[in-house]
């Protein structure tokens, strides 16, 4: 619903474009698409050092014999690799400098 009296466009956060359809105290598209691939550099960054550290856990302390407890170990690297990115995107997004 437009107002009569004022301008529906609202500036953007971090560049002060003025937008239609936005909140107040909130990025543009552009602005939130541009941090939003910042932090998923980071997410991947963080995550593959994660990855890489369980790998070498599940390599060197589940025994080989019993193929099942490997299998786990795999599945679990896969796992931590998702939930790391989306843990650290998700905290980037709130700390990164607008």
């Amino acid at each position: 619903m437009r107002l009569s009296g004022g301008s529906p466009d609202v500036p953007c956060l971090t560049c002060g474009k003025r937008v239609y359809g936005i909140a107040w105290g909130t990025d543009c598209p552009d602005c939130r698409a541009i941090r939003e691939a910042r932090a998923n550099q980071i997410g991947g960054r963080v995550a593959l050092v994660a990855t890489v550290c369980m790998g070498l856990y599940v390599w060197f302390q589940v025994p080989p014999e019993p193929a099942l407890g490997r299998i786990y170990g795999a599945i679990a690297v896969l796992v931590t690799y998702v939930v790391v990115r989306r843990i650290v995107s998700r905290t980037a997004m709130e700390y990164l400098p607008r």
